[in-house]
């Protein structure tokens, strides 16, 4: 199955592209997502935004697929999903 993700804001910067393609295994988890992303990307992005322990994004960082937030990587994605991650900024 084909998941395209969107890094948006620095997120595009640090991955060198804004929209990735990653081929998955039918039925795959945000979790197999993930691990992709650290594959491919890990290395790139600064500590505050990928925390390389947990092998996912740091609080902040917000993945959004079908009307959905991506949160829990037992979360299973579906074929074709456009996925958007994003840095939540705070401000007042």
């Amino acid at each position: 199955m084909k998941v395209t993700v969107q890094f948006m804001g620095p997120l595009k910067d640090y991955a060198g592209e804004q929209t990735v393609d990653f081929d998955l295994p039918d039925q795959a988890l945000y979790g197999a997502l993930l691990d992709e992303i650290e594959r491919r990307f890990g290395a790139r992005f600064p500590e505050k935004l990928w925390d390389r322990k947990a092998g996912g994004f740091q609080a902040g960082i917000l993945a959004m697929g079908r009307g959905r937030d991506l949160d829990d990587p037992e979360t299973l994605l579906m074929d074709g999903e456009e996925i958007k991650v994003l840095p939540l900024f705070g401000g007042g």
